[in-house]
């Protein structure tokens, strides 16, 4: 097997008195889709904001090709850029365009030239289907539409892996379907994805591995059909009846 991109070991987040990430043990390789499922407050969100250094861990080290990104040393702007990461709520710059939002990142962090990040910004839009709104500001196109700029401008970067914080879930229902579609599209390229979902059809069908989590403990990991099919784990069990009875 190759060399693991990211390895989590044993890691924790505490809150206040509050344990949010409880001994979390799990590796990325190179094209991996790892989706992480389970219940509102299990504390996937979390794990995937410390993987990407928005909340600092309270225990254990995450390594990036063996690096400890945890170590105060770290370049973490430019280790940003290799971890890019997609967000539930867009978090677009309301100030700048379509095309402004997926060329700033890479004229500040990569220092890349003006003519050279519209040319990059300009392919990643054309390739979630927004390269006709790129004069627009973000209150002018809508949640789904926003959201494909967000994957474009995450694209743009070139990122390694890319990180998926529930990028359906502020979407009207008519609108998940052509966020899930880009992202299926990227499943078919190899891009390595670390997906947070509740959407479960679309975490079996892309996934190559799947991780269930409650109560800030990994339950049960393994493959889709082990977790969706086979389940061993009473949580796990309890938790996809309640989708199969949704």
């Amino acid at each position: 097997m190759s060399e693991a991109i990211i390895q989590v070991n044993h890691l924790s987040k505490v809150f206040g008195k509050n344990t949010v990430l409880k001994d979390i043990d799990f590796e990325v390789h190179p094209q991996d889709v790892t989706s992480i499922i389970g219940p509102s407050g299990s504390g996937k969100s979390t794990l995937l904001r410390c993987i990407n250094l928005l909340e600092e861990p309270t225990g254990g080290a995450i390594l990036y090709h063996g690096t400890d990104i945890t170590d105060r040393k770290v370049d973490v702007p430019g280790y940003r850029s290799k971890v890019g990461m997609v967000f539930q709520n867009f978090n677009l710059f309301n100030n700048h365009t379509v095309l402004g939002n997926c060329m700033v990142g890479q004229i500040k962090v990569l220092k890349k030239s003006r003519e050279e990040a519209r040319k990059k910004a300009m392919f990643y839009l054309e390739k979630v289907g927004m390269a006709e709104y790129i004069n627009a500001k973000p209150r002018q196109i809508s949640g789904g539409q926003k959201q494909r700029v967000a994957i474009a401008r995450a694209l743009a970067m070139e990122p390694e892996v890319l990180l998926f914080d529930e990028p359906t879930s502020a979407l009207d229902p008519q609108m998940v379907g052509e966020v899930l579609e880009v992202m299926r599209q990227l499943v078919k390229e190899g891009l390595t994805m670390i997906i947070v979902t509740h959407e479960m059809a679309f975490a079996k069908d892309v996934s190559r591995r799947v991780i269930f989590m409650r109560d800030g403990v990994i339950q049960e990991e393994g493959t889709p059909q082990q977790i969706f099919d086979h389940p061993t784990n009473e949580m796990t069990k309890d938790f996809l009846s309640r989708f199969r009875q949704a």
